[in-house]
């Protein structure tokens, strides 16, 4: 099995070595920002985070959060340096290939261990297949007093991690998977830890507390018997209903946890969605999609809407320089990272997003990713969860897109691969609208026509529903001749039976300002015919706001 890492703080000298050897340890990239390397190792595309150098924010959480990631996090660090009992140290003298060596047995004994479910019995110490007790100190788990420890996460001996004694073995996180086993030197106590010689075992009894107290059931039964109650306490009928309807009349009851704001229609109640996903796409090559996402958002803005705009272009992200701001990082990564870990919340959120400034109005963005490499961070599963948090706090969400829907090529991943077509796939699959745009030339005509026709055949590509359009840009005389709108809708005809939206004039010298000022269109001439297209393409996306 290849195990792909990802190298933080490294001078070159581990990346050289790695390339060198030729053992089953590769290189997935190399990164000087820790945040940037968690967020990386939350996309699957390694199974190691290698810190060459101790990074400052390093928590006990952190390690648990890639741990849940299936993520080992490896430091190489002086043993008088503290770190979280769960990461995996080694040592600052070891040579390459005990650094390899180490994370190979590491690995090798996560992926081995039993996952615990209910009515799942763990199996004990010594059937676990690789976690052969060994006296090499650089072992994932080992510990600075010295004892040895093996497996991610495992006590293969009968101690906790943090009381050690010579001659025990102490897993990273003290955990025993030979769970209630009994130790004839040291009992068990009611929860399956072992236990000193002559110590008394802490366990509660609730019956001994309260003589009147029920029986309490196992865990799974606890769990499904409090689910039951928490549905029949709210269920129509119930004790909680009839007191509701008494006091309330015939409403019914909301969740407790939802506050309700009465001067709001209902539809602008908390836990209900009012957002709408709009998505960008179109043919191959530069037919104008980040000017026309851009310029929606800009206008949707001015007519007081909340709008989000999102550079989810996993190939050449480019609405940065469209709109002249500074390259600040991947706000999208960062959130898709979020939301792998269910981290999503409006205060880091709003951290994240850019607010873009208008004349009249404004709208926030999230930037895309800073390079093309970066695209296995955006994760079908985390930008769908981004884009159903998002409409629950924007009018419109906007999405600018590659062009590019095939069906990624599988990669050499141990776990689920990324894709990088993902992201579009995602966002048109969730679109309540998508305007689907081509260059007004003898190229671009021919293209958005094949376009139109796999979208035909493609009934898996959008929901049902989803409002398509389709629009030619940047049309001119200069590349159609004479009357050059006319010729295109003929030329539409004669193939498809789906109707064109439009067809986009182009001036150049106008979008050439705009692109040199980082402007809006509707800034600079807001009666143009370009601004009258964007429109068209906006109708009926508007949130209807309540009067007064």
């Amino acid at each position: 099995m290849n195990i792909p890492v990802i190298l933080y703080g490294d001078d070159g000298t581990l990346l050289n070595g790695i390339e060198t050897q030729h053992g089953r340890i590769s290189v997935a990239r190399t990164v000087q920002d820790f945040s940037e390397a968690l967020g990386m190792a939350h996309t699957g595309i390694a199974r190691a985070l290698l810190c060459a150098r101790v990074p400052s924010e390093l928590s006990a959480s952190t390690v648990d959060s890639l741990a849940q990631s299936e993520v080992l996090l490896a430091v190489i660090a002086p043993e008088n340096l503290p770190l979280p009992a769960e990461a995996h140290r080694i040592r600052t003298e070891a040579v390459l290939e005990e650094i390899l060596g180490s994370i190979e047995r590491a690995v090798d004994a996560a992926l081995a261990r039993p996952r615990g479910a209910y009515g799942v019995q763990h199996t004990a110490s010594g059937t676990l297949p690789g976690n052969t007790l060994t006296m090499d100190p650089s072992g994932y788990g080992y510990d600075a007093a010295g004892q040895n420890a093996v497996g991610y996460g495992y006590d293969i001996g009968t101690r906790h991690a943090n009381y050690s004694l010579p001659g025990l073995s102490a897993g990273a996180y003290g955990y025993d998977p030979a769970y209630g086993a009994q130790s004839p030197e040291f009992p068990a106590d009611s929860y399956g830890r072992n236990t000193p010689e002559g110590a008394v075992p802490y366990s509660f009894d609730p019956v001994a507390q309260n003589p009147e107290a029920p029986a309490i059931p196992g865990d799974e039964e606890s769990v499904l018997t409090r689910a039951a109650a928490i549905v029949d306490g709210f269920a129509p009928g119930s004790e909680y209903a009839r007191r509701f309807e008494e006091e309330n009349g015939d409403s019914q009851p909301l969740h407790p946890d939802i506050t309700p704001t009465p001067e709001a229609p209902a539809r602008y109640q908390p836990g209900h969605r009012i957002g709408k996903i709009l998505t960008v796409w179109g043919t191959h090559g530069a037919p104008g999609r980040s000017t026309i996402a851009f310029n929606l958002a800009a206008l949707a803005a001015q007519k007081g809407q909340s709008v989000c705009l999102i550079d989810a272009d996993t190939y050449a992200p480019s609405l940065d320089a469209l709109m002249a701001l500074e390259d600040a990082g991947s706000g999208l990564a960062i959130i898709c990272s979020d939301a792998d870990r269910a981290q999503l919340d409006e205060k880091k959120a709003g951290a994240i997003m850019e607010r873009v400034p208008l004349k009249q109005g404004f709208f926030d963005f999230l930037s895309g990713i800073t390079s093309s490499s970066r695209w296995p961070e955006v994760r079908a599963r985390a930008f769908s969860e981004v884009l159903g948090w998002l409409k629950l706090h924007y009018d419109i969400v906007i999405c600018d897109v590659a062009a590019p829907i095939e069906v990624d090529e599988e990669l050499p991943f141990d776990g689920p691969a990324p894709r990088r077509n993902a992201a579009t796939l995602t966002a048109l699959a969730e679109s309540d609208r998508v305007i689907v745009v081509g260059e007004a030339d003898v190229v671009g005509l021919p293209r958005l026509i094949n376009l139109a026709r796999e979208v035909q055949e493609r009934s898996d590509l959008m929901a049902p529903g989803t409002s398509v359009q389709y629009w030619l840009n940047r049309s001119r005389r200069e590349a159609a001749g004479f009357n050059p709108e006319a010729k295109m809708r003929d030329n539409w005809s004669r193939y498809l039976s789906v109707p064109l939206d439009g067809v986009i004039p182009y001036e150049r010298k106008i979008m050439d300002r705009l692109r040199r000022n980082g402007e809006a269109l509707l800034e600079v001439a807001p009666r143009h015919a370009m601004v009258q297209a964007f429109d068209a393409m906006l109708e009926g996306m508007y949130a209807v706001r309540p009067v007064g």
